[in-house]
């Protein structure tokens, strides 16, 4: 079911920016698509190989269940090349999946319910426009015996973590505060759910959970203050075979610095959009373009036949990337790949192209990004017609309010 191009493209164009701009830094944690993809932490010289292959990501979907054997949490494990480290995207269970106009709405966890594992692989991977290398269910308990190797973990909490035992009797699982959690509570916090509470009361929570998994993994930044853009190589194992088992992607992160991304979710109340009112969210379309171009670029899947573009950010900014992320997008490019560069930007905005193809279509990207030169290049990446590296002068037109649309969430 995944959705054609159009549908997906009007999917995609949601409050993109006016004329003020919330200036959202990058949090502890994600690097967008970190300089080890292209081996070189430069903008303006990728590498001197003939063909450059962007590497490999691995993705493992992990599915959580409650007592009730309900999806009461799902993430993305998507491994760093090298096979150290990675990212856990936390993805809503109430997230709409992505269905035509003739199919009732439903949430993600639902598919489970219908179909088992299969089924709801299938919903995240239509919804995440992305392919999957393997999944898996997890009880809470069993879960815990994976996450062994994490050890006790501190974590602080706003609200305390609550759930409901066999007889209905809501319990107490984690309390709220600065506190440790072992691998059982994270566990156990990560599934507890009760009936008629909304999901987005626990998203904080639950994102607060992977972060005390993250903390283990060696090279973790714990304090926002230490981040840097990391600039070091590192080995990319594109050719050996991905890992297949929860247990391998948490043995390769803990190897490595893990970050942590939770998609915004904004629940769903038009009665046309969501008319069983259902616990039901909408994910913003750029936002979650831009964290699997930069976590997982080698899983997701093209929407049309235009120009497949790679972007270089070089401020350390979400809001920028995501805006880039989601006008190019609009302007119908495949946006496959963004990373975070630790040089300095410079004025102009730079579109490396191979033809006058290219650059032909690349002009056309003005209206929405703001002044762009195209350079003719050898540079030769496998999979990208364009590498576009942002310049000062694309803030400027986003702080003036160009090229401004209105859209709808994913």
């Amino acid at each position: 079911m995944t959705a054609i191009p159009a549908r997906r493209r009007r999917r995609l164009i949601a409050a993109v920016v006016t004329s003020a701009l919330t200036m959202v830094s990058l949090p502890s944690g994600l690097v967008l698509g970190t300089n080890m993809l292209l081996n070189d932490s430069s903008g303006q010289n990728v590498e001197t190989s003939d063909v450059i292959r962007i590497p490999s990501t691995p993705t493992h979907l992990v599915a959580l269940t409650n007592a009730r054997n309900e999806v009461a949490a799902l993430a993305l494990f998507a491994l760093a090349p090298s096979g150290q480290g990675g990212t856990i995207i936390s993805v809503p269970v109430g997230a709409a999946a992505d269905v035509g106009p003739d199919v009732a709405p439903r949430r993600l966890g639902d598919a489970f319910a219908t179909g088992g594992i299969d089924a709801l692989r299938t919903d995240v991977e239509d919804l995440l426009n992305i392919t999957v290398d393997s999944s898996s269910v997890h009880s809470a308990a069993e879960f815990a015996i994976e996450l062994q190797g994490i050890g006790t973990q501190s974590i602080t909490l706003a609200q305390p973590v609550i759930d409901v035992d066999a007889v209905g009797t809501e319990v107490v699982v984690v309390d709220a505060g600065a506190t440790t959690v072992t691998p059982e509570k994270i566990a156990a916090g990560l599934v507890a759910s009760r009936i008629g509470v909304e999901e987005s009361t626990r998203l904080a929570t639950i994102k607060s959970l992977w972060t005390a998994v993250s903390r283990a993994g060696a090279g973790t930044v714990v304090d926002p203050s230490e981040e840097a853009v990391p600039t070091t190589v590192t080995e990319d194992n594109s050719d050996t075979e991905p890992p297949s088992s929860v247990q391998e992607y948490l043995a390769g992160m803990l190897q490595g610095r893990i970050d942590v991304w939770q998609f915004i979710a904004t629940r769903i109340t038009d009665t046309q959009r969501n008319p069983s009112a259902l616990d039901l969210y909408s994910l913003d379309g750029g936002e979650v373009l831009m964290v699997m171009a930069s976590a997982a670029p080698s899983a997701m899947r093209l929407v049309s036949n235009n120009l497949t573009v790679m972007i270089d950010v070089p401020f350390n900014n979400s809001t920028y990337a995501q805006e880039a992320v989601t006008r190019l997008a609009y302007a119908g490019a495949n946006v496959v790949l963004v990373r975070q560069i630790s040089e300095a930007p410079a004025e102009k905005t730079i579109a490396y192209v191979n033809d006058s193809i290219a650059r032909a279509e690349v002009e056309t990207y003005a209206g929405l990004i703001g002044p762009i030169e195209p350079v003719e290049t050898l540079e030769r990446i496998d999979g990208v017609n364009v590498r576009i590296v942002l310049g000062n002068e694309f803030v400027a037109f986003l702080g003036a309010g160009g090229g401004s649309t209105t859209t709808v969430a994913q």
